[in-house]
């Protein structure tokens, strides 16, 4: 939707607010003061939510002026229902406050005086049997939608959760764990599965033969120096695997068909489940470097669980294993590479690759967004 501003102050507004997507990729509309004052649309066009190590919370949030002062209500709920007022602020906000309570996860719900509010949580979960379970949603897409928190997450493995992990497992009412591991992952590490959540198997990467099932191939790339180039072969192969698209495919059907609370993991949740989660992500239509970003965290989520590899994989060293325990850049930038080179486009790998139709898609947007439209980007 293209509007000429006519007032200098809007104009100067309109380019305050202007969020680049990466080269080559859509850009993120602004959000003018009309849209702003529109009560479907959510005027933030940021908006993050951190637990810290001391205790308490840190909120940041940015909104167009026109959105007018901001009410912080916390609640237990990821829709923000019951939500009790924590705090107030202006339309951009970087708050710290105290944790409205201990041993569960809060969500806190940002409300603009003119404009949709917004529900967001801290990404991790803090689980120190499965650290790299973390919430998916929380994004902001290219038209000014968010991905609705408290409903996709990733992880991974899932064999060895904790009692008190459980528990806070259990607690977000998942429906669903889909398991991209082999058939010889699953059988030497079985999932623990909450209580009312139902297993589906999509096997990434077939068990007989291919890549992601072969540790010895694995192993030897590690011990060969050669881990990087693993992962990039093995990214590309993501993406034109029969297996692999078989998997995605069914990933994405699945979760369209209903509105649903569900997990996706493999065993490092970096690989595959990045590249599931880079499918996903576009679909709903975040940028580009907004889904590198989520990939790059694993990083950081896996770091004492790799340190603890690096001692226990002795006499291996460091820089054979950190290629293989790591994600890079470069990773999920082969897998876009290889869409690019056989599809031509992410929509073309989509239809094409997948063989999802426009009405799945569509599907999952209504189900996993919140907020309306602020229009196409330009």
């Amino acid at each position: 939707m293209a509007m000429r501003f006519k007032s200098s102050l809007a104009a100067a507004l309109s380019v305050a607010l202007v969020l680049a997507g990466c080269a080559g990729q859509p850009v993120e509309r602004p959000v003018s003061t009309a849209a702003a004052v529109n009560q479907a649309v959510i005027p933030f066009v940021e908006a993050q939510a951190h637990a810290e190590e001391e205790g308490g919370y840190r909120l940041r949030w940015s909104a167009p002026a026109a959105a007018g002062a901001v009410t912080v209500l916390a609640s237990l709920q990821a829709d923000g229902r019951d939500g009790r007022i924590v705090a107030h602020g202006g339309s951009a906000g970087d708050i710290r406050i105290a944790s409205p309570g201990s041993g569960q996860r809060w969500y806190f719900t940002l409300k603009p005086e003119a404009g949709a509010p917004l529900t967001i949580a801290d990404r991790g979960l803090g689980l120190v049997t499965a650290p790299n379970f973390r919430d998916a949603g929380g994004y902001r897409t290219t038209d000014g939608r968010w991905v609705r928190m408290g409903a996709i997450y990733r992880s991974d493995q899932m064999d060895r959760i904790s009692t008190e992990d459980m528990a806070t497992i259990t607690a977000l009412g998942l429906d669903l764990v889909i398991d991209l591991r082999t058939e010889k992952e699953r059988t030497r590490e079985p999932d623990r599965l909450p209580p009312g959540a139902a297993p589906l198997v999509l096997d990434v990467m077939q068990s007989t033969g291919e890549k992601g099932g072969d540790i010895d191939r694995a192993m030897e790339a590690i011990a060969s120096g050669r881990g990087a180039e693993f992962l990039i072969e093995l990214n590309r192969d993501f993406v034109v695997t029969d297996s692999a698209r078989k998997a995605y495919h069914a990933l994405v059907a699945r979760v369209s068909a209903a509105p649903l609370r569900f997990v996706y993991h493999c065993t490092a949740g970096k690989d595959r489940t990045g590249w599931a989660t880079a499918v996903l992500l576009t679909a709903l239509g975040v940028p580009r470097e907004t889904v590198f970003a989520d990939y790059l965290a694993s990083n950081s989520y896996l770091a004492d669980k790799n340190a603890a590899s690096y001692a226990k994989l002795a006499p291996l060293t460091r820089e054979q294993l950190e290629p293989i325990l790591t994600v890079r850049r470069e990773y999920l930038e082969a897998a876009f590479t290889a869409v690019d080179r056989r599809y031509g486009s992410f929509d073309a790998y989509l239809r094409d690759g997948l063989g999802l139709d426009s009405a799945a898609l569509q599907a999952m947007r209504d189900r996993y967004l919140v907020g309306a439209s602020a229009g196409p980007a330009e």
